[in-house]
């Protein structure tokens, strides 16, 4: 059992070494692969990032965390809010 797995080591290895410029063909084909894939990941996280942040943002006004869509000049007493009041700065925030 012994000599086969020697004879087979060495089959394997005249085979590969008699092919020399098909494996440096198939490296090379690799090594072109592997950049390729590498551009082309970069070059969609780009793509990505560029995208997301020149999406419009559906919030206009947030206030206290909260995303509201509106917000008018609220005077206390003298109009009804029907969503958040900044009493600080008397706006109406709402959406």
């Amino acid at each position: 059992m012994r000599c086969v797995l020697i004879v087979c080591t060495v089959v394997a290895n005249s085979t590969a070494v008699s092919d020399a410029a098909g494996a440096r063909r198939l490296g090379n084909a690799s090594i072109g692969m592997s950049i390729a894939g590498i551009v082309v990941t970069v070059l969609i996280i780009i793509i990505a990032v560029a995208v997301s942040l020149s999406s419009p943002s559906t919030c206009r006004y947030r206030y206290n965390g909260t995303c509201y869509n509106y917000r008018s000049s609220y005077y206390y007493g003298t109009s009804t809010c029907y969503g958040r009041i900044d009493y600080l700065n008397d706006y109406c925030y709402y959406n």
